[in-house]
């Protein structure tokens, strides 16, 4: 279903098609240090566009045919892995061959999740150690 014109949701997409491939942009340019940070977030940006495509187009397809739920964190593993290689094929395009086992895309991937996990241990130790509650002004 398609938000209106109105929706808070477009602006936040667009914000996060936006400031995701930064991130993302990053660690691509931490890994391959040959590209130049432009040509990073490009190819962050691209393989975003291309996986919030395909997130609507499932999002879409499954209220519509009637997938189960239960199937929406494979689809999510999958469309993960399509975003790796999505990005380990664009960075074929400026002359990066893939070396060893992983390539790109695979590299960014796996260290967004240890950031991720690092993040949310940190913020987890943070409200241990305070004793409050820091997450309180997220469900308001």
């Amino acid at each position: 279903m398609l938000p209106y014109p109105d929706s808070p949701a477009i602006p936040r997409f667009v914000a996060g098609t936006l400031f995701f491939p930064l991130i993302y942009g990053g660690m691509i340019k931490y890994f391959e240090r040959r590209l130049l940070f432009g040509q990073a977030y490009l190819i962050a940006l691209v393989a975003h566009i291309f996986l919030a495509a395909l997130l609507f187009t499932y999002g879409f397809a499954s209220s519509q045919i009637g997938i189960p739920p239960l199937l929406d964190g494979l689809a999510n593993l999958a469309l993960v892995a399509l975003w790796a290689l999505m990005v380990t094929r664009l960075a074929a395009n400026y002359g990066l061959k893939k070396e060893g086992r992983l390539g790109l895309g695979a590299k960014v991937v796996l260290a967004t999740i240890v950031v991720m996990l690092a993040f949310i241990v940190a913020l987890a130790s943070l409200n241990l150690l305070i004793g409050a509650d820091i997450f309180s002004w997220l469900r308001r």
